[in-house]
């Protein structure tokens, strides 16, 4: 999985209601600001701070529960109310008005786009 990825998870699971700057470490560690950091596990699954396990493998499932499906308009809709969609390779805006953008190669920055 990748810095871009990380970090919309980590909006996600923070419900997508404030501004998140997430940095890879040289440890392999992606820490955010909304306090979640987050370790890529076996396979395709991601471990954050809080317990939360991502998984890619077959659609994404969230440990806590959480479900995504594409809706027909091809926003990727979760279950807990936030949607994502990808407008470029290195760019996601989600419904909350929040763009989640690479800046550097180690960090994303996902900031109020309205």
């Amino acid at each position: 999985m990748n810095l871009l990825e990380v970090a919309v998870y980590a909006m996600v699971i923070g419900g997508a209601n404030q501004p998140v700057k997430c940095t890879e470490s040289d440890l392999g560690t992606v820490n955010c600001t909304n306090g979640l950091s987050a370790t890529e596990n076996e396979g395709e699954s991601l471990r954050f701070s809080n317990g939360i396990t991502v998984n890619k493998r077959r659609g994404i499932s969230f440990s806590n529960g959480v479900t995504a499906h594409i809706d027909s308009a091809g926003w990727l809709e979760f279950s807990n109310g936030v949607s994502i969609r990808r407008d470029s390779p290195y760019r996601y805006r989600l419904n909350s008005g929040y763009i989640c953008q690479l800046v550097e190669r180690t960090m994303v920055q996902c900031q109020d786009g309205r």
